[in-house]
């Protein structure tokens, strides 16, 4: 039973290895969406503080959390979360008491895997943005000097790429949906791989992996560089950038899908071998 895939057994090891998931971090997942609550309340709460201190010597003014401020707090949220998540959820794995408990679970290891792919890259993450942009929501609704909501910032995709609209308002999905599930997918399944190959401290380790990896592209960009003719490459590239005007959005989208599909697809495979092949 090791790699076979039957769909009845799968949609119930599913349901169970969610349920499990949510029990085990309900309290996590929790905190991570109400911080749109925790952040307007403690907001106001200072403002209530500052402005008492100095409303003897001028008008009272509470301060109200605006779209700007909201959109920097859901992006470092959105960010640890889905870089703790994996770990959290599945670095166990490689612990030698859950693990071996895992393991022999009534299911296939591809079963497990493509369950663990699932909750970790999709289900979890959309859950937490959902239950978050609600969260956000709700708080706008009922405090209207908030002004608009993250969600109702979406513009959709514009000829402007920059962070902000033509009414000054940020607009962190100025290239659409996808542009904000592709950095996800791709954050979530290497902190996966990570959580699935480091034993201790697997948040830490990948990205100091991370960063070595990164070093040594770098330099070997850097040595590649050092031997071009920067003035010729620089005016073909110009040449090429003015010859494609019309369509670099569509090599733009080309290169981020294919760095999406390299990214995930690679250490999907990964995780695959090393779900595959855990030994306690």
């Amino acid at each position: 039973m090791n790699n076979t895939f039957n769909f009845n057994r799968f949609g119930k090891y599913l349901a169970f290895d969610l349920k499990s998931r949510w029990s085990e971090n309900r309290i996590y997942m929790l905190v991570y969406v109400l911080i749109p609550v925790i952040y307007y309340l403690t907001h106001i709460l200072l403002s209530a503080i500052g402005n008492g201190f100095s409303s003897a010597f001028s008008n009272f003014h509470l301060s109200h959390p605006q779209i700007a401020t909201r959109v920097s707090v859901f992006t470092i949220a959105a960010i640890v979360f889905v870089i703790q998540f994996p770990s959290r959820a599945y670095g166990f794995i490689t612990e030698k008491a859950k693990g071996s408990a895992w393991v022999e679970l009534p299911a296939s290891r591809l079963e497990k895997y493509f369950s663990m792919m699932l909750i970790t890259l999709i289900i979890i993450p959309l859950a937490f943005f959902i239950g978050y942009l609600l969260c956000d929501g709700i708080i706008c609704l009922a405090d209207k000097a908030c002004g608009n909501s993250i969600f109702g910032s979406w513009i959709g995709v514009t000829d402007d790429y920059g962070p902000f609209n033509e009414d000054g308002e940020v607009s962190i999905w100025a290239r659409g949906f996808w542009w904000l599930a592709s950095p996800v997918l791709m954050t979530a399944s290497v902190f996966l791989l990570g959580a699935l190959i480091f034993k201790k401290g697997k948040v830490s380790r990948t990205v100091l992996s991370l960063f070595i990896l990164f070093m040594i592209l770098f330099s070997l960009g850097a040595l590649v560089i050092s031997n071009v003719n920067l003035e010729a490459f620089g005016e073909n590239l110009r040449n090429w950038v003015f010859g494609h005007i019309d369509h670099l959005d569509f090599w733009f989208n080309l290169f981020g899908n294919l760095t999406l599909a390299v990214v995930v697809v690679g250490c999907g495979i990964w995780s695959w071998f090393r779900v595959k092949n855990v030994q306690h």
